[in-house]
């Protein structure tokens, strides 16, 4: 199949963009999008979790690891589908509208989508894959689609014109269409009313890659920023125009090849659960849908849909962006990935196993994403809004403990982390009620009600808070492999340091040096919060034992990294975390002692090559080089391993303290970087050579040129002048 698809398709004429004049259709059109968004990624993840997962279902060791690896790629590309709808609502942001993450449930009613669109829930089988196929495919691409699922291709037909004023559905007959023609609207009303007038959303309110861990979340603040959010979202979908291979269009083509292979060399190959899509609730559009019967199944549905639209009111919240500070954002955004890894996933799974009822004989369950209210009803206030997501967590929890009371043993045991996991996101969300004095109505009646903040004096700079919240993310992750089982007793290890320490600096390294790279290395995902932790008023505990925790500590964890096997980000973090443990464990000791223990750590790493490499969006990190000097040129202690500070906000220049984490430090361009501008000046002609190439990135080194360097007077000057100012 991919070789046909590659000889004829992707290079029609693409279709004529629909008409946007004015910014309601722009957000109308941007909200069709969100949703088309949501109900696909909910089509691909119904498919992933119908698959089977163990031998004992009747699959060979090596049909398992085939259906492992479908699994792994249809769950890839509904992640991406989650990127696709941050990216979405970082254009409305951009434009001064608010999140949608509203949707008819599914099937999709009649006539809510142009006639080529088509979303239901399907089990994984050709059916399945031959509508994603159909939904992801290129503008300009014959392909028939799903018998039964999928309308033939048509030429759309435009639906608004200049002089309408009221927004309308517009026809569109791919999704790529969709989003050339936003794309067009962009920049039709760009050029009419003026990039400042047109993005007046606030920088502010974008959802950033540090607390959702996607690397290609683009911050949409003018006409170049929103292009590459669409161009993200297009060539993820359907690739780059005529090269479509790599993109979801394309994974799906290589599935359903595979697919189609394997069933021909084994006729009774079948890697899907019974799996049939029934609804908790009577389907009101659509009376052809089942309806689940039996009781425990009904109850775990419900339990999973009411989980799910806590998920959408959380991302509602976050992308609000109205009062929350930094901290609290991040906070929300662990909350999101807290209850998809760690309650979805799970009761996706669990409720695969379970019978739809006596009416339909043999066959299970799957999630039905029932959303039985608006998702947008929470109160605009952050106090109003914060208490109702919690006692809406509780009350769920409260129920799967109730349903765990009537389920059998084996369900009854897979539901007790979904409740610990439920009351732990909810337990994350009070932990800052305090900060605009409030407290929860679920707390202990012995609990003090104090109002903490994190630079109150005294305090420990809310260091302990992020400490539980980099527990919650390790707790989340799922530790398949001996690697994975060792970085996550090494992050225990180091969890009890920071407890010992006392509250002080050590504790703040620790924190975000060591913990925070090792819970990233576990989880997977970035964990940086743009909330600067202040330094404590604490001190540290300065004791025996600690000081024999920390050297133990680094010599665990230098020993995990010089054996660890072939590059990756993790060793990368593991480097970081290394780093900042063997300078701590030599900086309080006396000269004998640290002479001893340095000897130690160069036997430890005696068989990894001298190197240095850049941390993603953190420092320098360096391994068995023999000489470093300070900005100075003076030379400076040096140990195997070391963090040398590249975002300028380390209180122990050169060496890395961790403030990259929260300082909002990143390696790409800064958004409000203007244009290199090449004009003639009268006089001495002078060459600047930067270093833009390997630093930051952020190009302010020649934007700024103009007041810095001077003919006469002081030679420096950082007023942070533009170069086209």
């Amino acid at each position: 199949m991919a070789e046909v698809l590659a000889s004829r398709g992707g290079k029609a004429a693409p279709e004529a963009p629909f008409v946007i004049e004015h910014r309601e259709a722009l957000i109308y059109m941007l909200c069709e999008a969100a949703e088309l968004e949501h109900g696909i990624m909910c089509q691909y993840l119904f498919a992933a979790f119908s698959l089977k997962q163990r031998e004992d279902e009747g699959l060979t060791v090596g049909e398992l690891a085939a259906v492992d690896r479908w699994r792994k790629s249809i769950s890839h590309v509904a992640t991406e589908e989650m990127l696709h709808l941050a990216l979405v609502h970082n254009l409305l942001s951009a434009i001064g509208a608010a999140p949608h993450f509203g949707r008819p449930n599914l099937p999709a009613p009649a006539h809510h989508y142009p006639a080529g669109v088509n979303l239901t829930l399907v089990p994984f089988g050709e059916q399945a894959l031959q509508h994603f196929i159909f939904l992801e495919r290129p503008e300009g691409m014959e392909y028939g689609g799903a018998e039964g699922l999928d309308m033939p291709a048509h030429e759309a037909v435009p639906l608004m014109s200049e002089r309408d004023i009221v927004p309308q559905p517009q026809d569109f007959a791919t999704v790529g269409h969709l989003y050339r023609s936003i794309e067009e609207g962009f920049r039709h009303l760009a050029e009419k009313m003026g990039e400042e007038s047109l993005f007046v959303g606030p920088p502010r309110a974008q959802a950033i890659p540090e607390n959702f861990g996607f690397a290609e979340l683009v911050s949409v603040t003018d006409l170049g920023s929103a292009q590459k959010a669409i161009d993200t979202i297009l060539e993820q979908g359907e690739g780059a125009r005529g090269h479509w291979e790599q993109a979801h269009f394309g994974q799906f083509v290589q599935i359903l090849d595979e697919y189609r292979d394997m069933v021909a060399a084994n006729p009774e190959f079948d890697p899907v659960r019974p799996v049939m899509f029934a609804t908790v609730r009577r389907c009101e559009h659509d009376g052809t849908v089942a309806q689940i019967g039996e009781r425990v199944t009904s109850r775990c549905g419900d339990l999973f849909n009411v989980s799910y639209e806590i998920l959408l009111q959380i991302f509602e919240r976050y992308f609000a962006h109205t009062e929350e500070s930094d901290e609290q954002l991040g906070t929300l955004a662990d909350a999101t990935l807290g209850i998809m890894l760690r309650v979805l996933g799970p009761l996706g799974n669990l409720i695969t196993t379970l019978p739809v009822g006596p009416e339909h004989p043999g066959m299970t369950a799957g999630p039905s994403f029932e959303l039985f209210y608006e998702n947008d009803y929470l109160m605009p206030h952050r106090e109003a809004a914060w208490a109702l997501l919690e006692e809406r967590l509780r009350e769920t929890a409260t129920f799967c403990g109730m349903v765990r009371e009537i389920a059998p043993g084996v369900i009854a045991a897979e539901l007790a982390p979904v409740q610990d996991a439920l009351n732990d996101v909810a337990d994350s969300l009070a932990s800052h009620f305090s900060d605009w004095g409030a407290r929860s109505r679920f707390a202990a009646s012995d609990e003090p009600q104090t109002s903490v903040t994190t630079d109150a004096p005294g305090g420990d700079g809310g260091l302990s808070r992020r400490a539980a919240s980099l527990a919650r993310a390790v707790a989340g992750a799922k530790a398949t492999d001996p690697s994975g089982e060792r970085l996550v007793a090494l992050f225990d290890e180091a969890r009890a340091a920071a407890t010992d320490a006392g509250g002080g600096e050590t504790t703040r390294r620790l924190a975000e040096s060591v913990l925070r790279p090792l819970a990233e290395a576990i989880s997977g995902r970035r964990l940086r919060t743009r909330a600067k932790l202040a330094h404590p008023g604490g001190v540290d505990a300065g004791t025996t034992a600690l000081d024999a925790q920390l050297w133990k500590l680094a010599q665990d964890v230098t020993t995990t990294f010089a054996g660890w096997d072939g590059a990756s980000e993790a060793e990368t973090l593991l480097m970081e975390a290394s780093a900042a443990l063997q300078d701590l464990a030599l900086g309080v000791v006396p000269a004998s002692v640290r002479g001893a223990r340095l000897a130690t750590l160069r036997e430890l790493t005696a068989g990894r090559a001298p190197e240095i490499r850049c941390a993603h969006n953190g420092p320098y990190l360096a391994t068995n080089v023999e000489r470093v000097r300070d900005w100075l040129g003076e030379e400076i202690p040096v140990t195997p391993q070391m963090a040398l500070c590249r975002c300028g906000e380390s209180e122990i220049k050169p060496i890395c303290d961790g403030a990259c984490a929260s300082s909002g430090f990143a390696d790409r361009k800064d958004p409000k970087r203007v244009p290199d501008k090449r004009d003639s000046y009268e006089g001495v002609q002078l060459t600047v050579f930067d270093n833009r190439g390997i630093c930051q990135h952020s190009g302010f080194c020649t934007d700024r040129l103009n007041t810095v360097f001077h003919t006469e007077g002081a030679f420096v000057t950082p007023s942070g002048g533009r170069m086209d100012d």
